[in-house]
């Protein structure tokens, strides 16, 4: 998972027990997906992926098309959500929404699940949503589905995971970044055993040090989502150690 991965290609949990050195940057997700983020905080973005050879740097949809212009000459690739922060928006909407980034050339798309639906108990519905996004995408490019663990209890996350995979996604995200919350080496390890040894899991929300990461891949995460300060300098204490 250095440099020299193509683009769309996903990772597995193979990785955890490579060597030290510059593989945490490869396990490594970068964004800039905060409402205020201008198409300055997107150059910027894609500058410290291409620099810091991060496995991927993600964006809201309304950049996409300017971060894969940016990144077309790297192997960092190039990511966007669906229906974030809340997952609430309606299915036809939420599919036209992953299909147009699939056209706009973006690597890989993460959806987030219709939290509340998962909440209320009704599957079917969240069932039929993820399904109707996997449906848009054609294959095309990965899908991650973000659970939003902050807002959910272990069985939750469980049936949460279980759906998602029924539906046909690729990997399973802990969450946006937006609750306010630290991810958990208990919400990885839930994933985990709902999912299986073979999904890609991605940990993302309050990973601030390396025995945070320590923590979550020895639990089952693969992939983490960081602030790009936190990443550069994580990876470098890595690169130390």
């Amino acid at each position: 998972m250095d440099a020299e991965v193509p683009r769309g290609r996903v990772s597995g949990p193979d990785a955890v027990d490579r060597p030290r050195g510059r593989v945490l940057a490869g396990m490594v997700d970068i964004s800039a997906v905060q409402a205020p983020h201008t198409d300055q905080d997107v150059r910027r973005l894609a500058a410290a992926a291409h620099a810091g050879k991060f496995l991927a740097a993600h964006v809201l949809p309304t950049w996409a098309p300017l971060l894969v212009d940016l990144l077309s000459d790297s192997a960092v690739r190039v990511g966007a959500p669906v229906g974030f922060p809340s997952g609430g928006g309606p299915t036809p909407a939420r599919a036209l929404e992953a299909a147009w980034l699939c056209d706009a050339g973006v690597d890989e798309v993460d959806v987030v699940i219709p939290i509340g639906r998962l909440r209320a108990g009704d599957d079917d519905a969240v069932l039929t949503d993820l399904a109707a996004i996997v449906a848009a995408v054609a294959g095309r490019v990965p899908i991650k589905a973000i659970l939003e663990t902050a807002h959910l209890n272990p069985p939750q996350i469980r049936r949460g995971t279980e759906l998602a995979l029924e539906a046909g996604v690729d990997a399973l995200k802990t969450g946006t970044g937006w609750a306010g919350h630290a991810t958990s080496a208990h919400e990885v390890t839930a994933i985990r055993d709902a999912g299986g040894p073979g999904v890609e899991i991605k940990a993302s929300g309050g990973i601030r040090s390396l025995a945070d990461v320590d923590a979550l891949r020895a639990a089952g995460a693969t992939r983490f989502g960081m602030n790009t300060a936190v990443a550069l300098r994580l990876t470098a204490e890595d690169a130390d150690r």
